[in-house]
């Protein structure tokens, strides 16, 4: 999609406040629906909500493609957006329950790593195919895997639905689940620092923006910001990796804390960097290593400490604030650049990230949650 809005501004007349709005919009509808998942899962199993969400993700790619204005092609991409909501609250919560602790940062790095895969195809694949096909065809081609993918989960992947209910209904009623992830102080800062983080997060606030700024300001033809959006991604599938094995061996909280500076410095010497190609070659892999780890660190040091059922609740929660916030952010980044221009806007980025940091340092570990023992028994047994 960061490729497709630098394209759509010109097609259809609009501003970087516009994709802004646009962003808030889409991001909005599929972050709303993450809250209903905590209740969801003790209804469908957690695979079935995957495959259904993944078939429906893939059909919103198709009808975008096929949209003839802002005002459809904002319909399907928030039809997309909704498919994707199961994703990362059910995933992440799936993964957890059969992962242990001491490899859980790994497996949802891998989640988030394996998911950007694709997201580093874009540039390549997905943007010769614009140049060469448009972007409408390329949207509604890069529908159709996605629902292969879908069905794909449907077939193969399996969960004893019945015992995770049991286990639910044992624990507690969603509410009770809400109340005691509101209550504890450990989680709420967690909470906070993804609401604050989200200011710079990597796919939906930082590459649509940078995009925009190397076509826009910067003045890169598009084969040149394809080849710098690559770069950066490419960092999206190795940081997560790294990030997880680092914070499997030495913790979540130092790890978080490093990358959140390393995010901080990292997008202020972008915006040093200019158009000067020699500098920013170089600098987009390792920035892109570091601002699209935190967040799988971050949730893996949530399901550290939300544990059992408790935890698809938890992750309900954190998504829907992440996304919502999302909204909100992208809309606020796009009017700062709208009033005062790209460098604020990088600079704002760049402080959410150290305020991010600031508040996972208040964090005391010494009463950390113990992971779910009876959950990881339940997988490996």
């Amino acid at each position: 999609m960061p490729l497709i809005y630098a394209i759509v501004i010109v097609d259809y007349g609009l501003s970087e406040r516009d994709i802004g709005i646009f962003i808030a919009i889409t991001t909005a509808v599929g972050g709303t629906m993450q809250l209903a998942y905590g209740f969801l899962t003790r209804i469908i199993a957690r695979p079935m909500l995957l495959a259904g969400g993944q078939v429906v993700f893939g059909i919103g790619l198709f009808i975008g493609g096929l949209s003839q204005s802002i005002g459809q092609l904002l319909g399907a991409v928030s039809l997309s957006r909704l498919g994707a909501s199961p994703q990362h609250p059910v995933g992440n919560a799936l993964l957890s329950d059969r992962y242990p602790p001491e490899r859980r940062g790994f497996a949802i790095s891998a989640h988030i790593a394996g998911g950007n895969v694709g997201t580093v195809i874009v540039p390549l694949l997905g943007g010769a195919m614009i140049l060469a096909i448009g972007w409408q065809w390329t949207l509604a081609l890069f529908g159709i895997p996605a629902i292969v993918m879908g069905v794909l989960i449907a077939v193969l992947v399996r969960e004893d639905h019945a015992a995770y209910r049991q286990r639910a209904r044992e624990s507690g009623s969603v509410r009770e689940h809400v109340r005691a992830v509101v209550r504890r102080r450990d989680l709420r800062l967690i909470l906070g620092a993804s609401l604050i983080a989200a200011g710079g997060r990597g796919l939906d606030i930082v590459a649509p923006f940078m995009v925009v700024y190397l076509s826009g300001p910067l003045g890169f033809d598009a084969a040149t910001v394809n080849l710098l959006y690559a770069l950066l991604l490419v960092g999206a599938v190795v940081g997560p990796i790294l990030a997880g094995l680092l914070s499997d061996r030495y913790g979540r909280k130092p790890v978080l804390v490093a990358y959140y500076l390393l995010s901080a410095v990292g997008i202020l010497a972008f915006l040093a960097a200019g158009a000067n190609l020699v500098l920013l070659v170089p600098l987009l892999l390792p920035f892109g290593t570091a601002v699209f780890s935190e967040s799988p660190v971050l949730q893996a040091y949530l399901a550290d400490r939300a544990t059992g059922p408790m935890r698809d609740v938890a992750f309900s929660i954190y998504f829907t604030l992440a996304f919502g916030i999302g909204a909100f952010w992208a809309f606020i980044i796009g009017s700062v650049v709208d009033a005062w221009g790209f460098p604020v806007a990088f600079g704002v980025m760049a402080a959410s990230y150290v305020a991010a940091a600031f508040l996972l340092l208040a964090v005391r570990d010494g009463g950390a949650e113990q992971a779910d023992r009876t959950s990881d028994r339940l997988y490996h047994e």
